[in-house]
C-alpha cells in the first residue's frame, strides 16, 4: 500500500509540474493574443477614421463636381441658344443678300472686275 501511495504522490507531483508548465505556456499565448487583439482594434479604429475622412472628402468633391456639371450644362444651353441665334441671323442675311442679288454674283467668274 505504501508503494502505491508513493507512486501516486510522484504522479501528483509530476502532474502538478506539468500543470505549471502548461499554465505558463497558456498565459504566454493568452498575453500574445491580447496584444494581437489590441493591435487589431487599433488598426480597425485607424481604418475607420481614415475611411470616415475619405468619405467626407469624397462627398465634398462630389458637391463641387455637381455644381460644375450644372454650370457646364447652363453654359451649353447658353451657347446653343447663341449658336441658334447666329444661325438664324446668318440665314436672314443670306436671304437678304439673295433678294438684292449679291449672293448670285459670288458664283459668277470675275465678278470683282465688273464693279
Amino acid at each position: 500500500v505504501a508503494a502505491v501511495v508513493q507512486e501516486l504522490e510522484k504522479s501528483v507531483d509530476r502532474l502538478e509540474g506539468e500543470k505549471v508548465g502548461v499554465d505558463g505556456r497558456t498565459e504566454r499565448v493568452r498575453s500574445g493574443m491580447e496584444k494581437q487583439v489590441r493591435v487589431m482594434k487599433d488598426m480597425l479604429t485607424f481604418e475607420r477614421d481614415q475611411s470616415g475622412g475619405l468619405e467626407k472628402e469624397w462627398k465634398a468633391t462630389k458637391k463641387v463636381l455637381i455644381k460644375e456639371v450644372k454650370n457646364c450644362r447652363l453654359q451649353i444651353l447658353t451657347l446653343e441658344a447663341e449658336r441658334d441665334g447666329f444661325r438664324e441671323e446668318n440665314l436672314k442675311m443670306k436671304e437678304a443678300l439673295r433678294s438684292i442679288g449679291i449672293g448670285s454674283s459670288r458664283n459668277k467668274p470675275n465678278s470683282k472686275d465688273k464693279r
